[in-house]
């Protein structure tokens, strides 16, 4: 078994890993690792709960990465493995700046080509909503982002005067009958909406008719849309393992 690290802009995901299936997962706010003492806790804690053969982390918050490294080699005796755009993930990055590309959507690519084949595309829900396309010859080709439900929650309550902070739910009405009744609506409705558009342009640029995946934090939110042919809450942990695995068979 080996432990996959997501380390996200929120939230820091560690999923111990048997084959593709999450056996065990540790979950901390990622502002908890930004000093040295605070991620050889978190690392302490990892180790505590399992010894394993690999660790391999994706990370989008590169002022933690010193501290998350040096703890690991620390508590396990090892070093773990960073991944980024190159030649061991196992998909081709096609776009102007591959280094420029989070870990965590090569990460999702890398896992919805093997578990789905290709073309596919793959949509995050987690801070930021990412699109990520990986096209017919199974290349990764790019996508789209733009702000996640909880940054659009928060960005209302920051820049108005007299909308809460509310909380986010799958709703069915579009009136609201009320300022938090509305606000539910319209994220709600509004991610639909979005998702579905960038969906038809994606696919009308590739051409063809591709399914999708759905996966982060999110995402559940999302059955019964029909937007989805799979809904895949660890798809970015399975590609993680799926990438170890491969150069480590």
């Amino acid at each position: 078994m080996i432990w996959a690290v997501l380390i996200g802009n929120t939230r820091t995901v560690a999923g111990l890993m048997k084959g593709n299936k999450v056996v065990k997962r540790l979950v901390v706010p990622t502002d908890s690792l930004k000093t040295h003492s605070g991620a050889k806790d978190w690392a302490k804690l990892v180790r505590k709960t399992s010894l394993a053969k690999g660790i391999i982390v994706a990370s989008v918050v590169p002022p933690v990465d010193s501290a998350v490294k040096n703890s690991i080699r620390v508590a396990f005796g090892k070093n773990p493995e960073f991944i980024g755009a190159g030649p061991k993930l196992g998909v081709t990055v096609k776009v102007k700046k591959p280094s420029e590309v989070g870990a965590d959507r090569l990460a999702n690519a890398v896992a919805a080509k093997e578990l789905y084949g290709s073309p596919v595309i793959v949509v995050d829900y987690g801070t930021g909503t990412t699109f990520d396309v990986v096209d017919k010859k199974g290349a990764y080709c790019g996508g789209a982002i733009l702000p996640g439900l909880g940054i659009s929650l928060r960005a209302l309550k920051a820049f108005t005067a007299k909308i809460p902070l509310v909380k986010f739910e799958k709703v069915k009405f579009a009136i609201g009958k009320s300022t938090e009744e509305a606000v539910r609506s319209g994220i709600y409705h509004g991610a639909v909406g979005t998702t579905k558009e960038l969906l038809l342009r994606i696919r009308k640029e590739l051409g063809t008719a591709t399914p999708a995946v759905a996966t982060g934090g999110w995402c559940a939110v999302f059955e019964d849309t029909h937007l989805f042919r799979h809904i895949e809450p660890d798809l970015t942990l399975i590609g993680l393992a799926l990438i170890w695995n491969k150069n480590h068979a």
